[in-house]
């Protein structure tokens, strides 16, 4: 069973690998993994996002009526 990270959780582990990648702390055999996890991580702050915004919309749209 997947851990389900939060959003906070989530986009630490993303700046941690920019932050190796920038820095040239991986080798050449880790980067592979390290990009899909990274991309793996944008989705899911990406999916996160998208459920707040729905969220606040759903919000402010019943404070509308």
């Amino acid at each position: 069973m997947k851990k389900e990270f939060s959003y906070s959780e989530a986009f630490k582990e993303l700046q941690t690998i920019a932050s190796n990648l920038e820095n040239g702390n991986y080798e050449i055999d880790e980067l592979s993994v390290k990009i899909k996890r990274a991309g793996e991580l944008v989705s899911l702050c990406k999916e996160k996002l998208r459920i707040i915004e729905d969220d606040i919309n759903e919000v402010l749209n019943s404070a509308k009526s």
